[in-house]
């Protein structure tokens, strides 16, 4: 039996010679799909998705803040005294010997440029403390001149008294890089804050 289809009397062999080419080729990129397919279900036996609870949580490093003595006899945690002070003097003020009467007049107007600022406002005694400390060595390490503290006026606290402010005070007058201090202007806390003049590192 003669499968060669005809055409116009011809006969075409070479119809049935494509398709049978067509035909394996197609076979054979099946073949090739399947292998490749068995192949990689092969390599992945006993590999298990990640589930969403399994992947790292990752945080940043917290920086480390350098603290510095500033009493060279004394660790200055041994200075900070938190005995509690009876003395709630509303205006604060004070000077080392050899400050002009001009460097503390401009002080007090809040003429510096402010270098570094801190809020002590609500805190406990304790915490106050080591935060000051902390600020006053980054101070020192940076070379900053003139600094804001903010104590806060005690209004918030139970006996409506200030407990930060007496501390900082009496604190302050015992670090020798402190040349002088006064309560700020009312545009910087007035009263719940102070302007602090810092020693210059040599």
């Amino acid at each position: 039996m003669n499968n060669d289809s005809t055409k116009n009397g011809k006969t075409s062999s070479s119809n049935w010679l494509d398709e049978w080419l067509e035909k394996n080729e197609t076979e054979e990129t099946d073949d090739e799909s399947l292998d490749e397919a068995a192949i990689f279900q092969q390599a992945m036996q006993g590999v298990k998705p990640i589930k969403e609870d399994n992947r790292a949580q990752t945080k940043p490093t917290p920086k480390k803040i350098r603290i510095r003595c500033h009493d060279d006899t004394h660790n200055i945690r041994d200075v900070f005294s938190d005995t509690p002070v009876d003395d709630y003097p509303d205006q604060l003020l004070y000077s080392r010997d050899g400050i002009t009467p001009d460097t503390l007049k401009k002080l007090r107007k809040g003429q510096f440029h402010i270098d570094n600022s801190i809020d002590l406002h609500g805190m406990t005694v304790d915490a106050a403390r080591d935060y000051l400390i902390e600020f006053l060595g980054e101070c020192e390490t940076h070379g900053s001149r003139c600094v804001i503290i903010v104590h806060g006026k005690g209004y918030s606290s139970p006996e409506k008294k200030p407990v930060i402010k007496p501390m900082v005070n009496r604190w302050l007058r015992e670090v020798p890089r402190v040349l002088a201090f006064c309560s700020a202007q009312p545009r910087d806390g007035g009263t719940g804050a102070v302007y602090v003049l810092l020693k210059k590192n040599k």
